[in-house]
């Protein structure tokens, strides 16, 4: 893991953006900050970051990235859940398709971003928040209910490198044996819940059947008829 490098600040606006604004091309090189004064989570949401936690961006190098792109993200959750478990976060499990929660609280959520020049992505960034516990760690009370800190055996440093070795690892696998392990590790299988669908855009109940190849989610709905969503969130 030492030659992983890293980049490390106090606070920052977000590492998603500071990664961004890089100049040069690079793989693995993690921008890591321990606040942001405006992180991002998916479709223009605010990510709390509060003085503590950890904060990172990987930046990859599309040469070296295996997988097509919608992958990433299952690839990163599977990372960053098989590295809290490492360190001792018994019963980690992923909300498909960008978080990953501890007894129905979130404790990470992932933005994976990329940048585009000529028609052709230049940079992919892989954007983490992990709420790592610390002493006198306080949600304000409108997270209270949906989000959590979470105790690791592990400096901050070396969960984050081992999160992006495992990233790097997985970006080499098959997209087939990411989206095996990644619905073996899914919250809420067999369970009824309510679903965004970004596509048509509207809420809707179904039954949570599992994924397929892509790590599209599979829904039975109330009138025993299947859907595959490609986006959107089990709210």
């Amino acid at each position: 893991m030492d030659n992983i490098k890293t980049l490390k600040f106090n606070i920052v606006d977000s590492t998603n953006s500071v990664a961004m604004q890089r100049k040069e091309k690079s793989h693995l090189l993690t921008v890591i900050a321990d606040a942001q004064t405006n992180g991002r989570g998916r479709m223009g949401r605010g990510f709390y970051s509060y003085n503590g936690g950890l904060y990172m961006s990987v930046i990859l190098d599309p040469e070296y990235v295996k997988i097509p792109l919608h992958i990433i993200t299952p690839a990163a959750a599977l990372a960053v859940r098989n590295t809290l478990v490492e360190y001792g976060v018994k019963g980690a499990k992923i909300k498909w398709v960008n978080d990953i929660y501890l007894e129905n609280k979130k404790i990470c959520g992932i933005l994976t971003e990329a940048k585009t020049e000529d028609n052709k992505i230049e940079r992919i960034v892989v954007g983490i928040g992990i709420n790592l516990f610390f002493e006198n760690a306080e949600f304000p009370d409108y997270l209270k209910e949906k989000a959590d800190f979470v105790k690791v055996v592990a400096d901050k440093d070396t969960v984050a490198k081992t999160v992006v070795k495992k990233l790097g690892n997985y970006l080499n696998k098959t997209q087939k044996v990411i989206a095996d392990e990644y619905g073996k590790d899914l919250l809420y299988i067999g369970e009824s819940v309510e679903v965004s669908d970004y596509s048509e855009n509207k809420k809707i109940s179904a039954k949570v059947l599992g994924i397929n190849e892509d790590c599209f989610l599979k829904i039975e709905l109330a009138d025993g008829t299947t859907k595959l969503l490609s986006s959107g969130e089990i709210i």
